[in-house]
This record gives structure tokens, C-alpha cells and sequence, in this order.
């Protein structure tokens, strides 16, 4: 069987392993060798760059792997397009997560640091997904594109400006009062 002919879940499963060992170990990389800043001396824009380059990684998976909903993978069941769809989401949920965690503990955030950036990963992940699949399959890829990017930028905004507000402790943890 030819990668291009194997059922959609093992390619989605090759694909995401792939990509997440091609984005987690320069990223890794990075983090081991540039630690997270302490507060006040760049953690925010560090963290807030990190969250963009792992939502930039999963929505490059979503582009890639979006076609493979084309033709339902569930024949069998009454919305098997749905199925497909929440599969697919669900992979790209689970990348994000790896990601996150891989590349905030190699940047040795706080624990309560890196609670927040896999919740908020996570989050923006899910919820770009499902609009760049649902917008793709009704207007096509580029308006897809456009405001699965814009929601993720939006995304990304909303937690700046969450953390601007709460801030964080003084050794680098998630402020939560």
C-alpha cells in the first residue's frame, strides 16, 4: 500500500508524527538553548511568540491534511463527513498538545506556565481547525486560509491580553487569583 492509498487515519497518524518531530525538535532545540525569561525581562513576548509558532505548526497540518475529508472515511454511519471531520480535528488537537508540552518543558516554563500554554494551544487549536475545515468545504481553501488565520491571530490576541492583565508570578508561573 502506497502512503497515498493508505486509509486516511494512518496517514493523518504518519503525517502528524512527521510534523510533530519536524516543528518539536528545532523547537525544542531552541528552547533548551534560550530558556524562558523571567517576568519583566521578555517571558511574555517569549511565551506569546512560542504559542504563535505551535498554532503557525498546526494550522500548516490542517492545511495539509484537510483534503483527506473530501471523502468520508465512515461510509457506514449517518453523518459519516462529521465523523471524518471530528477525527481529523481531534489528531490536530492532539499535535498541538504534543507540541506544547514538548516545547514548554524544553523551555522550562513553570509548571503553571505550561498548564496555561497547553490549555490555550489547545483551544485556539480545536477551534481554528473546525472553521478552516467548515469555511474550506463551503467557500473553498483561500477563504479558508484567510479566516482560519485571522481566528488564530484573534486567538492569540485575546490571551495577550489575558496576560497583560493577570500577569505572572515571580518566578515565571501562571498569575491565577
Amino acid at each position: 500500500m502506497t502512503p497515498a492509498s493508505s486509509p486516511p487515519i494512518e496517514r493523518i497518524l504518519a503525517t502528524g508524527v512527521r510534523r510533530l518531530l519536524q516543528w518539536g525538535a528545532p523547537l525544542s532545540a531552541v528552547g533548551l538553548l534560550i530558556k524562558a525569561p523571567a517576568p519583566g525581562e521578555g517571558l511574555y513576548t517569549y511565551s506569546l511568540v512560542h504559542l504563535v509558532l505551535v498554532q503557525v505548526a498546526t494550522l500548516a497540518l490542517v492545511l495539509e491534511l484537510a483534503p483527506l475529508t473530501d471523502k468520508p472515511w465512515f461510509a457506514h454511519l449517518h453523518r459519516p463527513w462529521l465523523a471524518s471531520v471530528a477525527s481529523l480535528i481531534a489528531a490536530v488537537v492532539g499535535f498541538s498538545a504534543l507540541l506544547t508540552l514538548a516545547t514548554s518543558a524544553a523551555a522550562r516554563y513553570d509548571p503553571s506556565l505550561q498548564f496555561l500554554q497547553l490549555l490555550s494551544s489547545m483551544d485556539i487549536a480545536w477551534v481554528v481547525a473546525a472553521l478552516y475545515i467548515g469555511t474550506r468545504r463551503m467557500w473553498g481553501r483561500g477563504p479558508a486560509v484567510l479566516l482560519g488565520s485571522a481566528l488564530l491571530v484573534g486567538c492569540v490576541v485575546s490571551i495577550a491580553i489575558y496576560l497583560k492583565v493577570v500577569g505572572f508570578t515571580e518566578a515565571g508561573g501562571w498569575q491565577v487569583d
